[in-house]
């Protein structure tokens, strides 16, 4: 600004061009050229939230199972097409859905990891001590129809203990959403 308090022509020039910039590009980047809505900005990163593991009758993200050596469980699992809502940069919210084609793992850590997959991702190692399969280790979710599987445990190698099972929900657009079993194993009277 001018000592006379006008601003001179160049600056509004500018300020006007970063600004259009800014509006081009933002709503290039809202409304996306596939037609899809604009995914949630943690979206691939956070825990979509939409895995729930359990007896079937109570169904949780963090679920405790209590196991003997040499025991076997089979919990339910289900993976939903949880809903998330976007702002799409004018004023409105876009709905979207954590759905798809969904592939399945396992994976061992510790007790309250990270929601963040960048975080949680290097903490996670193979399953060891317990045998853990998935059936179906695919399915597919879609809003109003959930995915369901089962996990089978089995203690056999298991050493008295506790053991965080990470069941972990691919979703082929990019979305993950984990659930924790926490298997604990003891002693019986015999061993």
């Amino acid at each position: 600004m001018t000592q006379t308090g006008k601003v001179p022509l160049w600056e509004v020039a500018v300020l006007l061009f970063v600004l259009g910039s800014g509006c081009v590009a933002k709503q290039a980047h809202t409304t996306g050229s596939t037609g899809y809505p604009p995914l949630h900005p943690g979206y691939g990163e956070f825990n979509a939230n939409n895995v729930l593991i359990g007896d079937g009758e109570v169904m949780r993200k963090h679920y405790t199972l209590m196991m003997s050596p040499n025991g076997t469980a089979v919990l339910r699992g289900v993976v939903f097409a949880r809903e998330y809502r976007v702002s799409s940069g004018k004023g409105r919210a876009v709905t979207g859905h954590y759905d798809g084609k969904v592939e399945l793992r396992a994976y061992m850590g510790d007790a309250f990891l990270p929601q963040a997959w960048s975080a949680l991702k290097p903490r996670l190692k193979p399953v060891s001590g317990l045998k853990v399969e998935i059936r179906p280790e695919e399915l597919r979710v879609e809003p109003g129809k959930n995915g369901t599987f089962e996990v089978r445990i089995d203690s056999s190698n298991a050493a008295p203990g506790k053991y965080y099972i990470y069941i972990v929900a691919f979703g082929e657009e990019g979305w993950k959403g984990w659930a924790v079993v926490e298997v604990v194993t003891e002693k019986t009277e015999n061993g």
